[in-house]
């Protein structure tokens, strides 16, 4: 996009380097001090499998991080590409970083997820703002409750809603292997930016590890009375006449005074006793203008079953989980299509419109993995032929959350800027180790996170910032931490069942399931590893 689209006018375009660098200088002011003197810091390098090869050979020690959460930590090491290997001397560090033994160490690179390097190098100070409150792991305590709903599922992300930071998003929640690395764009649908200068605060806080290859924030031009709205495909429509239905009903009955605003306050039904795969529907009617192109806008985000149904699948895998999650990691087709099994038979939000013969017509589908924030999607629909939309809602029994239901006029297509962070710092550092007080910018990518990590991002957004919609956009993947109470449940039948047979796996793990439904919602959030305080 031109200067001009942004301001008007030639004089904007020659200002342009003044006002970027006073906008520099509020990010000195926003992360409070930079000075003038340096400082010695560990400068890290992250290499992936492919990257075997670019090792800093001035590190004095390599971190081998494997895929079971365990990792070595070498001096006096060597890397052999044709043996794909890696030797030296040093300690092998459980995923508590628990010493398991020391000696010397030939590590096959089957299993290995990431290299990490680090150099001492001098640096300009960079202070950070305190913002998160560390918790000990011992607060892990409730996912021993029942380990399946512990707190995870990708990196956590905070913008300020006005008067304090709130969680708005989560990133790439389907990607757990580097196979599955993916973009995930989420709206920021609360986020209330007081300047052109937005913070978004990443976090993990669960037992994973994160590996952010990217975070940019897409911010589009509003019509003068409306908003912008993402379909499932990644196009953005500016849209107005925004419209709360007359009529929506589910199968416990009225469900209007839940799903009319975008407050927190969620339709969700329980799951089938008898098969987790079994569907309901949720009918509405909204007012509508014929002729009209028009757009289902849904608010949403997944209850809590699938986290339960991936954690109880690495527990039946038990100690091969490592080897089934090594396959996709290397791209294994097969490995990938049972993976993906019983989530194609759970499915997404399916969407059907009335049309004049009577008949439901299929209209798009809602999908978005991940129970941690509601995103808010848009599903055009056809024009309608009279003054009332008959909408139905097709989706599985005890998998979704509903904040919002509304129908809104289609305006025109909008075309996003995409921002890349001005500033990156590591904020808290994890417990687990590794992190520097600086990150990020230009050749410094990927972020990789373990539990405690924080980091503040900083984006200069367009002057007339309040006339866009911003959007997050992550591109990475994360890594989840085998638990040892898992490994005791070990059942490769069930984990067969679950990979070849997925049907007749969420019928026999309805029972199962039902046992824990009522309390998993608490456990989660109280399971995080680190929890966030305001500004």
């Amino acid at each position: 996009m031109t200067a001009n689209a942004f301001a008007g006018s030639r004089l904007i375009s020659f200002l342009r380097p003044i006002r970027r660098l006073t906008c520099r200088l509020t990010i000195v002011a926003f992360f409070v001090s930079i000075s003038a003197c340096t400082y010695t810091r560990l400068q890290r390098q992250l290499n992936t499998l492919s990257e075997f090869g670019r090792l800093d050979k001035e590190s004095p020690f390599l971190k081998v991080h494997m895929l079971d959460g365990r990792v070595y930590v070498l001096t006096q090491w060597q890397e052999s590409e044709n043996e794909r290997r890696v030797t030296g001397y040093g300690s092998l560090l459980d995923f508590n970083r628990n010493l398991i033994e020391q000696g010397d160490f030939a590590i096959p690179l089957e299993g290995v997820v990431l290299f990490e390097t680090n150099v001492i190098k001098p640096s300009p100070v960079i202070m950070s703002l305190a913002v998160l409150t560390g918790v000990s792991l011992g607060l892990t305590v409730y996912c021993l409750a029942n380990p399946k709903a512990c707190f995870g599922s990708c990196p956590t992300i905070y913008a300020s809603e006005g008067s304090s930071m709130a969680l708005q998003a989560e990133g790439f929640s389907a990607s757990v292997a580097p196979s599955l690395e993916a973009k995930d764009v989420d709206a920021l649908y609360l986020a209330r930016p007081s300047s052109p200068l937005l913070e978004l605060m990443v976090t993990n806080e669960a037992l994973e590890t994160h590996v952010i290859r990217s975070a940019h924030v897409l911010a589009a031009p509003k019509p003068e009375s409306g908003r912008v709205f993402m379909t499932a495909g990644g196009e953005f429509w500016q849209v107005s006449e925004i419209k709360e239905p007359t009529l929506c009903r589910g199968p416990e009955g009225d469900l209007l005074e839940k799903i009319r605003s975008f407050d927190g306050v969620q339709r969700f039904s329980e799951a089938d006793p008898e098969n987790l795969a079994t569907k309901e529907t949720v009918e509405l009617v909204f007012d509508t203008v014929p002729g009209r192109a028009a757009g289902l806008i849904l608010g949403f985000r997944q209850t809590l079953l699938t986290t339960y149904l991936f954690y109880q699948g690495l527990a039946y895998l038990g100690d091969t989980s490592g080897l089934w999650l090594a396959q996709l990691a290397r791209g294994d087709d097969k490995a990938r299509l049972y993976a993906e099994g019983p989530g194609r038979y759970l499915g997404g939000i399916d969407v059907y419109l009335e049309n004049q013969d009577g008949r439901w017509v299929r209209a798009g589908e809602c999908q978005e993995t991940g129970p941690i924030a509601t995103n808010i999607q848009i599903i055009p629909l056809p024009k309608p032929a009279s003054s009332q939309a008959r909408v139905r809602l097709r989706l599985t029994k005890g998998l979704w959350r509903l904040d919002y239901i509304a129908l809104g006029t289609l305006e025109a297509k909008a075309e996003p800027v995409k921002i890349s962070p001005s500033a990156v710092v590591h904020q808290k550092a994890s417990e687990f180790g590794g992190g520097s007080d600086s990150a990020g910018l230009e050749g410094e990518w990927p972020i990789v996170t373990l539990p405690g990590d924080v980091y503040s991002l900083a984006y200069e957004l367009p002057g007339d910032f309040a006339q866009y919609e911003l959007f997050v956009e992550t591109q990475g993947y994360y890594l989840e931490w085998i638990r040892d109470s898992w490994l005791k449940e070990k059942n490769l039948g069930k984990a067969r069942l679950m990979l070849t047979n997925p049907a007749k796996f969420l019928k026999q793990m309805a029972a199962e399931y039902k046992k824990v439904e009522a309390h998993m919602d608490d456990i989660f959030w109280r399971s995080r590893y680190a929890k966030t305080t305001t500004h």
